[in-house]
């Protein structure tokens, strides 16, 4: 008796949460996307998000630029410390696909491009200008291709975990870094002098690839 009671009462909360999982799951739409950028693969499904992971701070702030983030606008190249949204959990706010990264095994560095970026004509990877500052620009723009380049360098053991990197860039010699600001739901990435020895922690970044219910392009998103 006390089983079949159990049995019932699992199938029916089976039933009532179903209907509510499956229409929150349906209300996943990216209206602000698609109508800033509706380009898409043919395929019309997501590739792998282990290919194209997001860049977090040591805040775990999403590093974003264009359309990445609903923070950032598609117009806008510049690269910013925005609220790191998870797929799902907002009925504002939508997650993105991230970087996609090149290397030349024989330099050491690596090239991000913006995946999400299909609307600017190329302008997707993270560069330095020649004024030093941080944006997305195409290679073919660029006076030097090490205005592209990356390295990554190890930070001291104390703070040698989560897989947090140092990024340098290549023309500059200096680190990329999250600057302060008034507005904390969207402070500004460049590059200042490195602090090897781990004192400005808004130098350290990870690339995660856990992300769930991401969009990759207009009105598509991964599981």
């Amino acid at each position: 008796m006390e089983k079949h009671l159990c049995s019932s009462l699992c199938l029916l909360l089976f039933l009532f949460l179903f209907p509510y999982n499956f229409a929150y799951s349906a209300k996943l739409k990216s209206d602000k996307l698609c109508s800033q950028c509706s380009t898409c693969e043919s395929s019309k499904r997501c590739p792998a998000t282990e290919a194209y992971p997001h860049m977090t701070g040591f805040d775990d702030t999403l590093i974003a630029g264009a359309l990445q983030s609903d923070f950032v606008d598609p117009d806008d190249r510049g690269v910013y410390s925005v609220p790191n949204i998870k797929g799902g959990e907002s009925k504002e706010y939508n997650a993105y696909f991230g970087w996609k990264s090149t290397s030349g095994s024989a330099s050491g560095y690596h090239r991000f491009s913006n995946y999400m970026d299909k609307c600017s004509g190329g302008q997707s990877y993270l560069t330095v200008d020649k004024d030093g500052k941080v944006k997305l620009q195409s290679l073919s723009s660029l006076e030097s291709l090490a205005q592209a380049d990356w390295k990554s360098v190890n930070p001291p053991k104390k703070l040698n975990h989560r897989e947090l990197r140092f990024w340098v860039s290549g023309s500059t010699g200096k680190c990329l870094t999250v600057f302060p600001g008034k507005k904390q739901n969207k402070r500004i990435v460049g590059v200042a002098e490195c602090q090897f020895d781990g004192s400005n922690i808004y130098q350290l970044f990870a690339f995660r690839f856990h992300y769930h219910k991401a969009f990759c392009c207009c009105g598509v998103h991964n599981d």
